[in-house]
């Protein structure tokens, strides 16, 4: 089964995406980034998700490669450029809801 970590685990992370997700079964989420420790520890605790991985930061996640098949982007869109490019780096597949950045320059 082909898997993914969720990175932002608020509205889209938490409440579009992984019930999509855990309802058809496309994908296994076995990881998430989110910088709020309650929604972190909600998330992991509606996804089955391991200690080991819940991350903070997403740049502790992407610090460790590629853990997971895909990665799905659910920062607020002023964040989405830098977990983008890093995720890039890994070797991840990514969703990436538009815009890549609300910032013309980048």
């Amino acid at each position: 089964m082909r898997t993914c970590i969720i990175v932002g685990a608020g509205g889209r992370g938490k409440d579009d995406y992984s019930p999509y997700i855990r309802k058809t079964g496309i994908m296994k989420i076995v990881g998430v980034a989110e910088p709020d420790d309650k929604k972190r520890m909600e998330f992991c605790r509606d996804n089955n998700i391991e200690e080991d991985m819940a991350f903070a930061d997403y740049r502790e996640l992407f610090a460790r490669g590629r853990l997971a098949d895909a990665v799905l982007i659910c920062t607020q869109d002023r964040l989405h450029l830098e977990p983008t490019l890093m995720a890039i780096k890994c070797g991840y597949h990514i969703m990436l809801e538009k815009p890549i950045s609300p910032v013309r320059e980048e």
